[in-house]
């Protein structure tokens, strides 16, 4: 159990609960709330736990982190049958944190008390529960015991928002097409969520809750206890659907607590025409999917997209399941970073692993509505469901073998630095594919060629984001060929295209990219007037030359200025100079170009950094 107040030493009082009637009238909230309070005071007095409640002492034990003891923990019983865990960090023998857990017989949770240092207490929370049983919603309380905030939903009802289903049929089909997701389920209460839910004839979600066995996957994974929980499911749904714009969500909630359910959940989608299931998730232990793996032999038309994990390991040698069955229906991806390996934390393995895929700082919908970014290999799972999907919209006769062939016919060895981590290749830009019109912007001024130049320098100029005007790059350009003047290089054959595409073209991504400059086909050195940038190291300017492209050859000899760059024409003369040397060198004197932050002062360049610009821009054949 984490808390929010690292910097605080806390105690904690965890106390579950059945609903009212299945614990005595003395367990009450106030009551817990005094036996934690108790509990904390009399522990430097060794009088904890508290005497007077009831409690019996069943085992004592010490808590263990690498092999040092830290802790002790107890597990105590009450008159009722209920239990409690109390756990005490102690380290240099000084308590700096109490974990106490209330279980009844069950094993169901109702209230969470976090004390401070003092023994005050800090973090209070309740679970509540349907007549049923069913844990419904986690309450945060004061001080006093009285709800505050917004309550945490753990299994709310479902009511569909309005939508207009024909948006989401595609050509040829009765209905749209069905992609499940398996994860911890997803927040259906949010209309960009509820509004792309697949339905039955009767108006009925189609999906299941196979953890809590019933027909509301909501998204919840308690971490720990019942007190906290991970949402993970919204986030890689919401790049599902944005990536798949028409397809109807099936979401699963995955059976942590029997893993056996895995064929039912397997079957289930089978029976309502879903043969496309992303999952995102996975566990160090075989045996956990030992019926998945018989039951999606079973099943060869679909086809499921799994995670290589996030362990940062080689799942070639240290396994992760499912990745590592061995299922022609089973596609294996893991997250790339700008350089085209695989990126901090998640796993690789050339025999195990199908594809990279660019994954990292990707926009999402967060399970409270709000736009944020994620990364990891479970992205890549939502990126390449949605791919898989756009290729059966456009082959509805396609199963898993057929969508498996032609992914490794467009993608496999694709990337020669790729072929050091998976099997499969580099999937720079699972969205590519989508019309771009580049039109040709006529009647721009831009800086003519000096008769008496020792070089010209010819650009290709694309524009994707129309809030660079004429004027903006205009400006810029000119500005640029007066600071490289001081080298006598002038400007030969500059050509500027508007470019409409996708949104997501608008910004730099090492995929994205390819996407664009394959487009353009330029025959020159190419300066992209983007809007923002997605790389994980971010700059408001950048330049690739061949050195930093190796791996990445089509951004090689590209420079990208982003809306918010300052002094634009003097940080676009900058990247120029970087990719005319081919060098990210900076030099850090007075007023010198190349500093490491471009400044409206800083424009001087040297006679001897002038030599290497003409002399390797010549042999880079950048310049005439």
């Amino acid at each position: 159990m984490r808390f929010k107040h690292p910097p605080i030493l806390l105690a904690a009082l965890v106390l579950t609960l059945l609903p009212a009637i299945a614990l005595a009238n003395e367990w009450q909230p106030e009551r817990l709330l005094e036996f934690g309070v108790d509990s904390c005071r009399g522990w430097n007095t060794s009088a904890a736990p508290a005497s007077g409640y009831g409690v019996e002492i069943v085992n004592q034990s010490d808590i263990n982190f690498r092999e040092e003891r830290v802790g002790t923990r107890f597990r105590l019983r009450l008159e009722s049958m209920a239990t409690v865990e109390l756990e005490v960090i102690d380290r240099a023998g000084r308590p700096s944190r109490f974990i106490s857990s209330l279980f009844n017989r069950f094993g169901d949770p109702l209230l969470l008390v976090a004390l401070d240092s003092e023994c005050e207490p800090q973090i209070v929370r309740r679970v509540d529960y349907s007549e049923n049983g069913q844990a419904t919603r986690i309450v945060s309380l004061d001080r006093n015991l009285a709800p505050r905030g917004e309550p945490e939903w753990l299994n709310p009802a479902l009511e569909f928002v309005e939508r207009d289903a024909t948006a989401l049929k595609h050509p040829g089909e009765a209905t749209p097409l069905r992609v499940g997701m398996v994860d911890s389920g997803v927040n259906y209460l949010l209309p960009e969520i509820n509004r792309r839910l697949a339905r039955d004839a009767d108006n009925r979600l189609i999906g299941y809750d196979f953890w809590d066995m019933d027909d509301r996957p909501y998204d919840a994974h308690p971490v720990n206890s019942g007190f906290f929980v991970q949402r993970h499911g919204t986030r890689t749904a919401s790049v599902l659907l944005r990536e798949a714009d028409a397809v109807e969500l099936v979401p699963y909630r995955y059976p942590r607590p029997d893993m056996s359910r895995m064929q039912a959940l397997i079957e289930h989608a089978a029976s309502h025409g879903v043969e496309i299931l992303g999952m995102p998730l996975g566990s160090n232990r075989p045996e956990d999917w030992s019926v998945f793996e018989r039951s999606a032999r079973a099943h060869p038309r679909m086809l499921f997209v799994v995670s290589a994990g996030n362990n940062g390991r080689d799942i070639d040698e240290h396994p992760v399941y499912p990745a590592s069955l061995d299922l022609d229906n089973l596609l294996v991806v893991t997250s790339s970073d700008d350089f085209v390996r695989p990126a901090v934390r998640t796993n690789w393995g050339r025999i195990s692993v199908d594809y990279l895929v660019p994954a990292e700082r990707l926009p999402a919908l967060d399970y409270s509505g709000k736009a944020t970014q994620v990364s990891g290999s479970s992205y890549a799972v939502s990126r390449i469901t949605a791919l898989a999907a756009r290729l059966k919209i456009t082959r509805p006769d396609w199963h898993a073998a057929e969508i498996v062939a032609e992914l490794r016919r467009r993608y496999a060895g694709d990337s020669e630095a790729a072929r050091k981590w998976v099997g499969g290749g580099y999937i720079a830009d699972p969205l590519a594919g989508a019309p771009i019109t580049m039109t040709p912007l006529t009647g721009i001024e831009v800086p003519s060629g000096k008769s008496d130049a020792d070089a010209l320098l010819s650009l290709d100029v694309l524009i994707v984001d129309p809030r660079w005007t004429r004027q903006k790059v205009e400006m810029a350009l000119q500005e640029a060929f007066d600071t490289l003047g001081q080298c006598n290089i002038a400007a030969g054959n500059i050509s500027v295209r508007r470019v409409d595409g996708a949104d997501y073209l608008r910004d730099l991504s090492t995929g994205g990219a390819r996407t664009l400059l394959e487009a353009a086909k330029a025959d020159n050195a190419t300066v992209v007037f983007a809007r923002d940038t997605r790389m994980q190291a971010q700059f408001t300017g950048e330049a690739f030359g061949i050195a930093n492209t190796r791996m990445r050859p089509w951004l090689a000899n590209s420079v990208w200025m982003m809306l918010d760059v300052d002094d634009v024409g003097i940080a676009l003369a900058h990247e120029l100079f970087h990719v005319l040397v081919n060098s990210g060198a900076h030099v850090e004197t007075g007023a010198n170009l190349m500093q490491g932050r471009t400044r409206p002062d800083s424009t001087m360049l040297t006679p001897s950094q002038c030599r290497l610009a003409l002399e390797k821009g010549a042999g880079n054949r950048l310049l005439e």
